[in-house]
């Protein structure tokens, strides 16, 4: 794995690159969201991937609660709609169960050097994270699959009823399947019709009506309506009479923005958001192995 580093993480880079793709454009109507609520750890829309890292590394989400019928944990909201699917799709027919949710980062340091001994660095790298880079340490993803199924965490479970009623109707919950069939150069892992993640009932719509098949297009579609937002002059006050005059809000800098809790999905300030998709790994300038 190559992880940005050495760059200055208030630099947003201001356009998608892709690989003999076309970018996809953002809806007029996408959900409003703060900038300072996407660089936060804390944040139901934090972004999490090969080339973005946790600070602190073992961050730790203080809201986990259990998962109803199961030993795991997730935050609230993430494990409140996980709950609601599995049991939907247990009445309609299908025995779903959660296999996991919640690491810590000792945890996941500790599945991902088991990989990396059992198959080799590249292939690790392909089916796990390294610790401080997981979505399941965020406690907004859960793996889920059948009991007693011999497609658990495999790609086959995408072809079985369980998983494509996952694939129709997690949006409904506020769930996105996170590694998509084939986007492996965009997420940076392969596909894992298994891995479901919670970004809300509002976003995943969203997400689903705006065209992107990735979180990663539509978080770079939320920063770029968070940037034209900022962008845009704000509304003078009206002139009639009884009309209230708007009092200027202050822009936020940067230090306000990193006292956010949970703040820094980018460790410390030496990794950028990086605005730029497929290949993570093709990029030689500032990245060591």
């Amino acid at each position: 794995m190559r992880l940005a580093s050495a760059l200055t993480s208030s630099v947003l880079v201001g356009a998608l690159v892709f690989s003999g793709t076309a970018a996809v454009a953002a809806p007029e109507d996408i959900p409003a969201v703060e900038a300072a609520e996407l660089a936060s750890a804390s944040s139901l829309l934090a972004l999490i991937n090969p080339s973005t890292k946790l600070s602190p590394e073992d961050y730790t989400p203080k809201d986990l609660v259990t998962v109803s019928g199961t030993s795991f944990q997730l935050r609230k909201q993430a494990a409140d709609a996980v709950e609601d699917l599995v049991a939907d799709a247990r009445a309609a027919g299908h025995s779903i169960k959660v296999l996991s949710a919640f690491r810590s980062y000792q945890r996941q340091a500790a599945l991902f050097n088991k990989y990396q001994a059992q198959y080799g660095t590249e292939y690790a790298e392909r089916i796990s994270a390294r610790p401080g880079t997981s979505e399941h340490q965020l406690g907004l993803a859960a793996d889920l699959g059948y009991t007693n199924s011999r497609a658990e965490l495999k790609e086959a479970f995408g072809q079985t009823p369980a998983g494509q009623w996952i694939a129709e109707h997690a949006v409904d919950y506020g769930l996105i399947v996170r590694y998509p069939v084939g986007k492996e150069e965009i997420t940076g892992y392969k596909y894992e019709p298994w891995h479901v993640r919670y970004i809300g009932k509002e976003q995943a719509k969203a997400m689903q009506e705006s065209g992107a098949e990735t979180f990663e297009e539509y978080f770079g579609m939320l920063q770029d309506a968070s940037m034209q937002a900022q962008a845009t002059p704000a509304a003078k006050p009206s002139d009639e009479p009884g009309s209230v005059p708007s009092t200027p809000v202050e822009p936020t800098t940067e230090k306000e923005n990193q006292k956010v809790e949970g703040s820094g999905v980018l460790r410390e300030d030496d990794l950028m958001v990086l605005r730029f998709l497929p290949p993570y790994r093709d990029w030689s300038f500032g990245f060591t192995k």
